[in-house]
């Protein structure tokens, strides 16, 4: 039987340091019926979004709810352990072990074998089970980290610009296998490709100096005046 996944909510999300506000009054719901993709220039206040979600930043003001929980003042750990990833922009991997002993390392105790090798074909690591992390090149070993966070069975998982680095067909396999996640697990992505941002074909969420200027389709996002004067320009 399939669990429902409770959404995830903020309200009027804030946060500043100091007298600047890098976040300001963000109000989005997250669920697994739609992926989700957060973009914006630089300084945005994307990576600060996420951080809050997964607690490693106190939220200033507002609130931000996983189902009926507040996760406010909540560490990370308990975060993590109602079920919500975080990958970081960089990968981090073990590199002494294979990509299978990476995803005995982090997988959740509950998960079979077939479970893991669902996931080894998900990511397109099947081929890599063997080899020690340290030679994967670098595209592999983000989607070694993107399955060893799947590992942990989440019910959100959060991505922290997982394309980068990766060439034009290992962006392309990413979005792929992202889009066979809708429905399955709550996924927010931070990214500034626009190639994958479109192949994913994600409800997209513009973010500039910390506020939300638009949300919808990625289509309406690049018709949008505001959006290309702010951040995808003219062309």
């Amino acid at each position: 039987m399939t669990v429902a996944i409770p959404p995830l909510s903020l309200r009027n999300v804030s946060r500043s340091f100091g007298s600047f506000q890098a976040v300001a009054d963000v109000s989005e719901d997250f669920g697994p019926d739609e992926l989700n993709c957060i973009i914006g220039p630089n300084g945005a206040g994307k990576s600060t979004l996420l951080n809050m979600i997964c607690g490693t930043l106190s939220v200033s003001s507002g609130s931000i709810h996983f189902g009926d929980v507040s996760l406010g003042g909540m560490p990370g750990e308990k975060i993590a352990n109602l079920g919500i990833a975080r990958k970081f922009q960089v990968p981090s991997v073990f590199p002494s072990l294979t990509v299978m002993e990476n995803f005995h390392v982090s997988a959740a105790n509950d998960l079979s074998q077939d479970g893991l090798d669902r996931i080894l074909d998900t990511v397109n690591l099947h081929a890599d089970s063997q080899t020690p992390a340290a030679e994967l090149p670098h595209g592999k070993k983000q989607w070694l980290e993107i399955g060893m966070a799947l590992s942990m069975r989440p019910k959100v998982l959060l991505l922290d610009e997982p394309t980068a680095g990766l060439s034009a067909d290992e962006t392309r396999a990413t979005a792929e296998f992202l889009r066979t996640l809708k429905g399955r697990v709550t996924v927010v992505v931070i990214e500034h490709d626009m190639a994958f941002v479109r192949d994913l074909k994600a409800r997209t969420i513009v973010l500039h100096h910390g506020k939300v200027i638009a949300s919808g389709s990625f289509a309406d996002i690049e018709r949008n005046d505001l959006v290309r004067d702010v951040y995808l320009g003219r062309k």
